[in-house]
């Protein structure tokens, strides 16, 4: 009998072709890759054996009826443990008990079936060969299809009843591998002479690798190193196993970069620096976790250590961006010992907040685990564990920090500000929890709610409205790229019967500097109601100050930080007294940030900045103060 093994030697040359892959990427060792390197080769001895089989079948030789027999059992061994591999390879990518439950139920048939092929010598219920070295198909031969198709149709049934676990595009993978291979099967199974089911195992094992083991989706394709996402796999996969690992994040200070050299530099930049990581230490890992920070996976302490050390060092002198010599900081973060975490995305977490306390600046700076960042982190996750309730029973509170006129003497202006307690930690800095709202998607829920205080309280008291001009809201930039949000503030000032002109909303200088369609119809919605918008914390930072102008801004704030050496430095006080005048002579309104010293008060109103805000006129007031001191102030009027 003459059999084609054309779909079998095309289905082999699938299988090395994707093995090549996989060991390309041999580094990504997580379990899932390996189940699936496992089942691969258990596919690539299938089709082997299949094909070492079929031509012995075909030679009919005495002498090799014994290496037959042994062959064909390999053969069959194999093809049981085809369908197994899948369902190991099932449990393992998706670690679900309820999926685990269900599936453990199928573990006794393929024991069945190796049971069966194991006694096959002696029951002939399978194949037999005879003395004469001929194959001949025992009763039971079609078993062995039934068993694949029903295993494997099993394994999508339970997968389709867990589909929100797994996910709708991995379980249509599975189901399209169902498709496939059965339809090889039952090719076969009619024309036993077309060598079909190794065919169909290759497509199956090429579906999988293409949806859900695709080494090369877990690549950053700018840098070439791993991504995120690989990140989360490799380190649940070290926390369940308990296995060392040690990480170090490291976060380019990009923007001085884009805004003086453009986006392309900032690119090599980054493609330079994933360079420079990966030659440090070979057997490390390194991750582009976000767009300008990366992260250093080390297996031992003695490497962590010396990957900080060298890192440090390395960004310690400029560095090459287009033709000349920039200096560009980084900041440094490590968590020996990421093993005592129980899930990945709270490390993560973590490793966040550390790069947070990390100070920007001109200097490489280094901020390492220590038990006064974990509590830190702990009473931050504690934070945010009760804004959900805080937000649900609107727990916040508002004071106002008054804006004074120099020239007249007297309180013009209000700038809103959010505070919260904690029931058991006490009061919470705005900081903290306004960083925590807008890291779970909850900051414009609090400011609509924050806005509609504040607007209560103006419309129960008229008279603070007649005395002051403005009421100055802040925006956290999260909210301003919110497509809709703008017109929910504005609905929401309307519905309280106040003045839109009454209201500044405060951007920041970073916002203000961003080119973004949704930033510039929030902008223009602003605008067109007549609310007023207001550069908050001028200086803090490196903004784009041709994109800040573009803005509609009818007011300046100076941040604090501007004022440190003023009284004391010329070149400090010949700074701001320039930022004053190019922002009047420019016709914004100037306000003075911060003002704490009567010295400080003097030069202000000597370089003619009539509005100044601190703790030198007042502290933000509750509400029942600030109705004390407007009262006192129209008395005096």
């Amino acid at each position: 009998m003459v059999y084609n093994m054309d779909f079998l030697i095309a289905a082999l040359i699938f299988l090395l072709l994707i093995l090549g892959h996989c060991m390309d990427m041999r580094r990504m060792d997580v379990q899932k890759n390996r189940t699936f390197t496992i089942f691969m080769m258990i596919g690539i001895a299938d089709i082997l054996f299949d094909m070492l089989c079929t031509l012995m079948i075909s030679w009919e030789r005495a002498d090799l009826a014994w290496l037959l027999r042994i062959s064909l059992m390999v053969l069959y061994l194999l093809q049981v443990m085809v369908p197994y591999m899948l369902q190991r390879h099932m449990l393992v990518q998706y670690r679900k008990r309820n999926l685990r439950r269900d599936v453990i139920l199928w573990t006794a048939y393929p024991a069945v079936m190796v049971l069966m092929v194991l006694i096959n010598p002696w029951t002939k219920l399978l194949y037999t060969v005879n003395d004469a070295g001929k194959y001949i198909r025992g009763p039971l031969y079609m078993s062995m299809y039934l068993y694949a198709m029903v295993y494997i149709l099993s394994l999508a049934i339970v997968a389709i009843r867990h589909i929100r676990e797994i996910g709708r595009s991995r379980v249509l993978a599975l189901w399209e591998l169902i498709v496939f291979s059965g339809a090889c099967v039952v090719v076969q199974s009619i024309n036993n002479d077309l060598l079909m089911t190794g065919f169909g195992i290759a497509l199956g094992i090429t579906v999988l690798f293409f949806t859900m083991n695709n080494p090369y989706q877990n690549t950053d394709h700018l840098t070439g190193a791993f991504s995120v996402n690989y990140l989360h796999e490799r380190m649940q996969d070290l926390v369940v196993r308990k296995r060392e690992f040690h990480l170090i994040t490291v976060e380019l200070q990009m923007r001085r970069v884009n805004l003086t050299y453009g986006a392309q530099a900032g690119d090599r930049l980054l493609i330079q620096t994933a360079e420079a990581l990966r030659s440090i230490n070979r057997r490390n890992l390194v991750f582009r976790v976000s767009g300008q920070r990366f992260l250093i996976l080390a297996y031992s302490i003695v490497d962590y250590d010396a990957a900080i050390t060298q890192v440090r060092r390395r960004f310690s002198v400029p560095i090459s961006v287009e033709g000349g010599q920039l200096h560009c900081p980084v900041m440094i973060s490590g968590i020996p010992h990421g093993e005592r975490f129980s899930d990945s995305a709270v490390l993560l977490e973590y490793l966040n907040y550390l790069a947070r306390l990390t100070p920007p600046g001109t200097r490489t700076a280094v901020v390492q685990d220590n038990e006064e960042t974990r509590k830190g982190f702990r009473y931050e996750q504690s934070i945010e564990s009760y804004l959900q309730q805080a937000l649900a029973e609107d727990k916040f509170e508002i004071c106002f920090q008054p804006v004074y006129s120099i020239r007249s003497g007297r309180c013009v202006s209000l700038e809103v500000l959010s505070r919260m307690r904690h029931p058991t930690l006490g009061p919470v800095s705005p900081d903290v929890f306004i960083r925590v709202a807008e890291k779970n998607d909850m900051i414009a829920r609090f400011d609509q709610l924050q806005l509609r205080r504040a607007c209560r309280f103006l419309r129960a008291h008229p008279e603070i409205v007649e005395e002051i001009d403005t009421v100055k809201f802040n925006l956290s930039p999260v909210e301003l790229m919110m497509r809709g949000h703008a017109q929910n503030l504005i609905a929401i000032i309307r519905e309280y019967g106040l003045p839109l002109e009454l209201f500044q909303f405060e951007i920041t200088e970073t916002v203000a500097s961003e080119d973004s369609d949704s930033m510039t119809e929030a902008v223009q919605s602003f605008v067109r109601a007549g609310i007023g918008l207001c550069l908050d914390d001028f200086g803090s930072g490196f903004a784009n100050l041709n994109m800040v102008l573009k803005q509609p801004f009818t007011t300046i704030k100076l941040d604090r930080s501007l004022l440190t050496g003023i009284c004391e430095n010329e070149k400090v006080a010949a700074f701001y007294e320039n930022i004053v005048a190019m922002f009047q002579n420019m016709g914004y309104a100037v306000v003075a940030e911060g003002i704490e010293r009567e010295e400080e008060l003097a030069l202000v109103k000597r370089w003619g900045v009539d509005l100044v805000q601190g703790y030198y006129f007042s502290r933000p007031l509750s509400q029942e103060e600030l109705i004390e001191k407007v009262c006192a102030q129209k008395s005096a009027s």
